[in-house]
């Protein structure tokens, strides 16, 4: 039987095809958004079938009910297929690429008879796509650009989709078999790397046929392709394979720590080992007269071979052994250290919430103080900030201070902007209106593709402009989905360095930007770092976990983290001129 993931992935292809051939705009969206649901869905679409709700689903009416019910049924659907022999299979797969939606794949489609990724290629390399009107030579070099991200391009689960699912799949688990002593999720995950495959589960417990038995019947199940005493394989109803082993409880900290890896900070394990005189396996340690050490927890794990306990986030084999040896592993950044979240958006922009609702998610989660920064207007599609709605703005920030303090809450809204780096590296609000706000952030959105010594030269430039005190998500990365622009990041640090201007973490789930390398190298190099949600509805918010793990993994310390001072700090760093931070 089909998936959910499979199920959703047939709407959207059709809202997708609906939508080259150039049909009404209502009728495409419609599939789109059931795609959507579907894919959200926590239960088998065909246990919704079963208790006859698929037309209670939110979007779904007669005529979407039943053709998810000849998808369930018989694995395909007419409609479906009649779409896909109106168009080229190739059509469809223009998609892929970046920067092309639909509606251009239709106009390459119907004006230039493009059907492949190849015959695109093609015609980019040809000048042939100027003809099209709105088409020129930046458009094809664009094209050309994302045909060669295309064939390297990373479609595995973002950080934030991986751990909803691993976390809603151990719920179910403990709860669906009480023979679970301890249960989480290992490997890559666990790591928090920005990409996920698989995921891979752990439990521990006396009995596990039974724990094996409860996972390949949970609801969310679609299919089993292997299961055993201990071990077992399962397709999701949302795409993804999971693997869970179990262990006995006394094998549970060998067992993690063998199943976290990486690979090479693995092997450098077993290596230190065996210079002791064990070899070491998810069993334990096992000594040359063949005895077994055990180890129920990580820590007795790292301690048998005389090391402190390692965080996952930097088991990646680069000197976290030299420094745990040394004594000199960081304390790393923790959520309980953060006190304020310094780039979120409300209505007066992109975002969908209040400032005042903002600030109150920002008190439900401990914080001390936040920054709102709204979009300035250099983004037309962002209803951004003119100087005067910004001053308008600082209005409402005040009567969200006044009522907060009226209330008891020492809780702070400091008045803030996103503003947008142009092109030539100047900024998009004037320095009039930039010196009169308590806090700036400057970010990248558009024209990054340029050229890496232009891009290089646009970003220092916003870098050592007097008024600007981060730059948000520097690289402009999308995960999955765009590179960022080509930088040449030592001397971008360097200067971010020498002027006191703190770059972003962007906790943004598809952008994490800066990611863990690159926000390590610039800890080396002297950067004050921020970590923000960049949050455009209070639930969003929670993102700055992804953020804190990401800088984590860049063996980030709370000292090194604006978020992390108190607000009496923070603005006396932000009253400082720039070279003095």
């Amino acid at each position: 039987m089909l998936t959910n993931r499979e199920i959703a992935d047939t709407f959207h292809a059709i809202a997708d095809a609906l939508e080259i051939q150039g049909e009404d705009r209502y009728r495409f969206l419609s599939y789109r958004r059931v795609g959507d649901m579907i894919a959200e869905l926590p239960e088998a679409l065909s246990a919704y079938a079963a208790r006859g709700e698929l037309e209670d689903l939110p979007g779904v009416g007669k005529v979407m009910a039943a053709k998810i019910d000849e998808l369930l049924r018989t694995g395909q659907l007419d409609f479906y297929e009649r779409l896909q022999a109106e168009l080229p299979a190739g059509v469809l797969e223009l998609l892929k690429v970046p920067d092309i939606g639909p509606r251009t794949a239709g106009r390459l489609y119907r004006e230039l008879s493009i059907t492949s990724l190849e015959s695109l290629r093609e015609a980019a390399e040809q000048g042939r796509l100027r003809g099209l009107k709105g088409f020129g030579a930046k458009t094809e070099q664009k094209i050309l650009q994302g045909l060669a991200q295309l064939a390297t391009a990373d479609t595995r689960m973002l950080l934030s989709q991986a751990l909803e699912l691993a976390e809603r799949l151990l719920a179910d688990l403990k709860a669906a078999a009480p023979a679970v002593w301890q249960a989480t999720y290992a490997g890559s995950l666990r790591r928090g790397r920005s990409t996920i495959g698989d995921i891979d589960l752990l439990a521990a417990s006396e009995d596990g046929a039974a724990v094996i038995a409860a996972l390949t019947s949970l609801p969310s199940v679609a299919r089993v392709d292997s299961a055993g005493d201990l071990k077992a394989t399962v397709i999701l109803h949302s795409g993804p394979s999971a693997d869970l082993l179990v262990v006995p409880p006394a094998r549970w900290g060998s067992a993690l720590q063998h199943f976290t890896g990486s690979q090479a900070h693995n092997i450098a394990f077993r290596e230190l080992a065996k210079a002791q005189g064990f070899t070491f396996s998810e069993n334990g340690f096992r000594a040359s007269d063949g005895s077994l050490v055990e180890c129920a927890d990580e820590i007795a794990v790292y301690a048998q071979l005389g090391l402190p306990y390692i965080p996952p986030e930097l088991r990646e084999d680069q000197g976290e052994f030299a420094a745990a040896r040394a004594g000199t592993l960081p304390t790393l950044v923790e959520l309980a250290d953060m006190r304020a979240d310094l780039h979120m958006h409300s209505t007066w922009s992109d975002g969908h919430a209040a400032i005042a609702a903002m600030a109150q998610a920002a008190i439900t989660r401990g914080y001390s103080h936040m920054a709102i920064t709204d979009h300035g207007a250099y983004l037309g599609v962002t209803g951004g900030l003119t100087p005067e709605r910004a001053l308008q703005q600082a209005e409402e920030v005040a009567r969200v201070n006044a009522e907060l303090a009226a209330s008891g809450s020492n809780f702070r809204v400091l008045h803030g902007v996103e503003v947008d780096i142009t092109p030539e590296g100047r900024l998009a609000l004037p320095d009039e209106l930039l010196a009169q706000l308590d806090i700036v952030i400057a970010s990248p959105h558009v024209s990054l593709r340029q050229e890496r010594e232009k891009a290089t030269a646009r970003l220092i430039r916003a870098i050592e402009h007097p008024y600007v005190d981060i730059v948000g998500h520097p690289t402009g990365r999308l995960i999955n989905r765009r590179a960022g622009s080509d930088l040449d990041l030592e001397p971008i640090f360097q200067a971010a360095a020498a002027s006191g201007t703190a770059l972003e973490i962007n906790a943004g789930p598809d952008r994490l930007d800066l990611d863990a390398p690159l926000a390590r190298r610039a800890l080396e190099l002297g950067v004050t770092l921020a970590i923000d949600s960049d949050a455009h509805a209070p639930d969003e918010l929670a993102w700055m976990r992804l953020g804190l793990i990401t800088a984590r993994r860049a063996w980030v310390t709370p000292e090194r983290v604006l978020n992390c001072w108190s607000l009496e700090r923070l603005r006396e760093w932000l009253a400082r001129p720039k070279g003095a931070r």
